[in-house]
């Protein structure tokens, strides 16, 4: 009697090799750069940082949020306000910068509408638009 051979067919190992390809790329593709990642991490903080500004306001007065090539601060009176053991002024990733524009709340949470740009040296940026209800997005 023979023996029943052990092992892969050629066909076989080619066809993983080909599924292996195709996963690799597919999940590379998806990571994105680190500097789309930093101006979306700083887009992230900005918007945190407007939606706190705004709540702030409504329930305090003499609320602005004050945004800087390389920070985001709300303020009240004038003096950043500190959140747990971190406050603000909040300075955006390594790399990031943004258009400078100060936001000044009322006490419906209200603010002047405009746009703030943040963009990275490898020419990757993002947008932030606030209405003059005070919502960004």
């Amino acid at each position: 009697m023979r023996r029943a051979v052990q092992g892969f067919t050629l066909i076989e190992l080619i066809t993983i090799i080909i599924l292996i390809g195709i996963m690799s790329v597919t999940l590379f593709s998806r990571m994105g750069s680190v500097s789309s990642t930093n101006v979306n991490a700083g887009r992230d903080d900005l918007i945190a940082a407007l939606f706190f500004a705004q709540q702030t306001a409504m329930a305090r007065s003499n609320i602005q949020l004050i945004v800087t090539a390389n920070s985001v601060s709300v303020t009240e009176n004038g003096t950043p306000i500190i959140v747990h053991s971190k406050g603000y002024p909040l300075t955006f990733a390594s790399g990031v910068t943004a258009s400078p524009i100060t936001f000044t709340y009322d006490k419906l949470g209200r603010t002047t509408a405009g746009n703030i740009t943040l963009s990275s040296s490898g020419g990757i940026s993002a947008s932030v638009v606030v209405e003059a209800s005070g919502y960004a997005h």
